[in-house]
């Protein structure tokens, strides 16, 4: 059924919908949005990424365009700074032709600030990850890319964010206008069901978070040394792909250089399914990442029911559960190692902690996050 005046809505993205090996914060996004717009009003999709069959036909998604990037670059800001006119130009003559255009991930939507405002009027974007995360996250952002953000986020008129700390960010870096950004929670896994786990079975814990300097997975790996020094058996699983394969070779050989190669398992990238399998099977839900806009795989992990320890630098999860709630915030890996340990040999801590966890997740429902988009998106209270 139609609603209102949205008719025909166009989702401009370089993830494809996270059904199988694509699944990270950005493909599980628009994997929800196909879902939550289905049935509701046309939804075409437009792919700036190389051809694939496989998305040639998608449940809900009357036509699928691909824009391959024209120029290539090591550098992931330069690349999309070179392809930001090639892109612009050919989403610039689509507009016209949508009553909406969503946008996944702020370089998508570079080139577009010149637009008339009645076809900026729009266009909602979602950031997904800004310059003031990549530099929490220690990488360096060329001053162009900066810019280029805030050409276009002056010009957006709705943003959609998954936490207050990264609006703040995006009021207090860019100066947007507060009415312009609206904060909805990401849902989780759907795969998922919680369930109040009465001890650590087997000290098995889980990391979810691609393999790159802002997740700081070597951590990972220390803490894991950590624990085995306290004479228990502990077993880490790190799920998620390889974007950096320096950090790779280094986790790789740190886990040689303390003892603890046989105590790891690099799981790779992993679907829905199986990462909701997988989370069934452990004991404790780690994440050591430097900075986070949301934090997908924590809260899945705690939807689970798995008792969650991360440091407390990260304002987004704080926001949403307090410490205490199925939630520990730590300072430092040593913390971190004994807040583990505490949990894995206190059974009491550990079930009243599950089943906080599960009670504090609700929130995140699949449910929650489709009524909250179809409001923004189709104007619903507008």
């Amino acid at each position: 059924m139609k609603i209102f005046g949205v008719k025909n809505v166009l989702l401009v993205t370089g993830k494809f919908p996270g059904t199988s090996s694509d699944t990270d914060g950005g493909s599980i996004m628009v994997n929800h949005l196909i879902d939550a717009l289905r049935g509701v009003c046309t939804v075409d999709v437009l792919f700036t990424r190389t051809y694939n069959a496989h998305f040639n036909n998608i449940n809900g998604v009357r036509k699928v365009i691909f824009h391959t990037n024209k120029f290539r670059e090591s550098n992931k800001f330069l690349r999309r700074i070179a392809n930001s006119k090639w892109n612009s130009e050919l989403i610039s003559q689509f507009i016209p032709q949508y009553d909406k255009v969503i946008i996944i991930h702020c370089s998508k939507a570079f080139g577009l600030e010149n637009l008339p405002k009645e076809l900026l009027k729009k266009i909602i974007l979602f950031p997904m990850y800004l310059t003031s995360s990549y530099r929490r996250s220690n990488e360096i952002v060329p001053d162009e890319y900066v810019e280029a953000e805030q050409r276009i986020l002056s010009k957006i008129e709705k943003i959609i964010s998954p936490s207050q700390s990264e609006k703040k960010d995006i009021i207090n870096e860019y100066g947007i206008y507060e009415k312009h950004i609206v904060v909805i929670p990401r849902a989780t896994n759907l795969y998922i069901k919680g369930k109040v786990r009465y001890q650590s079975k087997t000290n098995k814990l889980i990391y979810i978070g691609a393999i790159r300097q802002q997740k700081r997975n070597n951590d990972a790996i220390i803490l894991l040394s950590k624990l085995k020094q306290k004479n228990e058996n502990f077993h880490l699983y790190l799920v998620g792909a390889i974007q950096d394969e320096t950090l790779y070779s280094h986790c790789i050989d740190l886990a040689f250089e303390l003892g603890v190669k046989n105590n790891i398992s690099f799981c790779g990238v992993l679907s829905q399914k199986e990462i909701a399998e997988l989370l069934n099977d452990v004991d404790i839900n780690i994440s050591v990442s430097r900075w986070e806009t949301f934090g997908r795989g924590i809260f899945e992990g705690l939807s689970a029911g798995l008792p969650t320890v991360v440091y407390d630098n990260i304002d987004c999860l704080s926001e949403y559960i307090e410490s205490g709630e199925g939630i520990s915030y730590v300072k430092n890996v040593d913390d971190m190692a004994q807040k583990v340990y505490d949990l894995c040999t206190n059974p009491y801590f550990y079930r009243d902690q599950s089943q906080k966890a599960i009670e504090s997740t609700s929130q995140f429902s699949i449910e929650n996050q489709k009524e909250k988009l179809l409001e923004e998106i189709l104007c619903l209270k507008r």
